[in-house]
């Protein structure tokens, strides 16, 4: 375990520190043809022809187990000791292999593997094809005898995969967006966009108004931060790698079991920022310092370079920028420092690929600015009372009834409809990229509690519900969609729910970060 993470010591183990000096190369050639401790002979094939093998054998989509490695490792299978559960270990949630397949006191895939495939665990955790097998088979359990033909109907089965949400919709925007990377063995793997994959609404709330303006709160378990107001004594940022994917390293924080928590964490893809512990509280994330410092994350291994993006670099600086101006820490790299350059740490991270001059002079960019940066590079509220906006039709009351309500009032449809009546936000898009769509409505009990947004993306329109008796009074997450540039009628509140209750039309947000 980690001894320098959390408030409590605990024995360090060797086995994560030597893994963290191995380098791209080394994690590339761990493997060979050979034969497993099961004595199957097992020929070293390429990563699509595996994936497709294991699809195939138990029914499970190659296009989703592709994006389950590709969330998990980018396709690379990390060394094993990456995947060992460790207590106290910052990066300690455990998972072995592509499918991050876990061992530890709660979850057990990798013995379930095990059982269901008749593969020895040391083999699943060191082989990449038994790996992948492993997970075809534990997914395909999981969904039952039942094997849906809409991707979509394996949605569950992939968040009791992953133990959540959070990551069955990491999985599933991989799945719309699609993948393609040329791995460390030189294989140039494509998974091609699923425009009908759709990830479910996740209710999320944004950061508090004295905290980042862009970050969205997710919280860690009281168990893992101490609660503080400290802002006098904060003068570090210390710069860390996840060891994982992005929401395994949230739900980690998440976890009472974990005792380890950073403040905050950017996601690779698009720099997208989870905050776990307020600014003030002292989060357990290396020890000798986290009375001083606030810690931030960043999805990935050091062990590969392409976790670390532009999209990553900006997203984390201009978070580092604000802190600085904020908190008065100076700009340099004795202020601003690896987890390696902790005094009494054990850890590597960020790593040899962390590309500090780049990173450094970002941060100064950022902070340059007149007031502190905002990682907002376009925004646009839509109220119902917009001007030119908005359309509905005479169906939709008009109503003032909640104080939670954006502006002066909202609109109100008593009752579904059989028919279309779609309230509608005309919404400007500057530039094709990606954007956080959210939401917001006042919620009050008989609201309607399947209330269906549309959104126009560039792949087709996407549905997301939500239920509008709860999260009233705040920007709620509708998610990150690739959206074409131009101005149209892109955001609706359906007339339709399979529920009763008012459907409610307050306002609309569109962002990029």
């Amino acid at each position: 375990m980690c001894s320098k993470c959390s408030t409590t010591a605990a024995p360090s183990a060797l086995s994560r520190r030597d893994f963290l000096k191995l380098s791209g190369a080394g994690v590339a050639g761990v493997f060979a043809i050979g034969v497993m401790g099961s004595g199957k002979v097992l020929a070293q094939g390429t990563l699509s022809s595996e994936f497709q093998t294991a699809a195939d054998k138990y029914g499970v989509p190659v296009e989703l187990l592709m994006a389950l490695g590709y969330t998990n490792a980018r396709w690379e299978t990390p060394p094993v000791e990456t995947g060992d559960y460790e207590p106290g270990d910052l990066h300690g949630m455990g998972g072995y292999g592509i499918m991050a397949l876990k061992q530890d006191p709660a979850t057990n895939t990798l013995g379930r593997a095990s059982e269901l495939t008749g593969i020895p665990e040391a083999d699943l955790k060191a082989n990449r094809a038994a790996n992948i097998e492993g997970g075809a088979a534990v997914l395909a359990d999981i969904q039952g005898t039942t094997k849906p033909s809409d991707i979509n109907g394996w949605y569950d089965a992939t968040a009791k995969f992953g133990e959540g949400d959070l990551f069955a919709n990491q999985v599933y925007e991989t799945l719309q967006d699609g993948a393609s990377r040329e791995t460390g063995s030189g294989e140039n793997v494509t998974l091609a966009p699923q425009p009908a994959a759709e990830p479910r609404q996740f209710y999320t709330a944004q950061a508090a108004s004295d905290q980042y303006p862009g970050s969205t709160w997710y919280g860690a378990h009281a168990n893992n931060f101490q609660y503080a107001s400290r802002p006098p004594t904060i003068d570090r940022i210390v710069v860390h790698v996840t060891q994982g994917s992005w929401s395994s390293a949230i739900n980690w924080f998440k976890d009472g079991r974990a005792f380890v928590s950073a403040h905050y964490t950017i996601r690779s893809s698009d720099g997208f920022i989870g905050q776990s512990v307020r600014e003030d509280d002292i989060g357990y994330h290396c020890r000798d310092w986290n009375y001083r410092s606030i810690g931030i994350e960043h999805e990935g291994y050091v062990s590969d370079r392409s976790w670390f993006t532009d999209a990553m670099y900006r997203s984390s600086a201009k978070l580092s920028a604000y802190l600085c101006k904020k908190y008065n820490i100076p700009i340099d790299r004795t202020h601003i420092v690896g987890h390696n350059e902790v005094p009494g740490n054990d850890h590597t991270d960020p790593g040899n690929y962390w590309d500090w001059t780049r990173y450094i002079n970002l941060v100064k960019e950022y902070a340059g600015t007149a007031s502190a940066p905002r990682p907002n590079t376009y925004s646009q509220v839509v109220d119902n009372r917009t001007a030119g906006r908005f359309r509905v039709s005479s169906r939709w009351v008009t109503s003032t009834y909640s104080a939670q309500r954006y502006g002066s009032n909202y609109r109100v449809l008593k009752k579904p409809s059989r028919t279309t009546g779609n309230a509608k936000f005309k919404i400007k898009v500057p530039s094709a990229g990606r954007y956080v769509v959210q939401a917001r409505w006042p919620a009050v009990d008989g609201y309607n509690t399947a209330t269906t947004f549309m959104i126009r993306t560039a792949n087709g329109w996407v549905r997301r519900q939500v239920d509008q008796s709860k999260n009233g009074g705040r920007w709620v997450s509708l998610g990150a969609h690739n959206l074409a540039a131009g101005d149209g009628w892109w955001v609706q509140v359906s007339s339709k729910s399979p529920r009763q209750g008012y459907i409610i039309a307050d306002a609309v947000r569109i962002v990029k970060r």
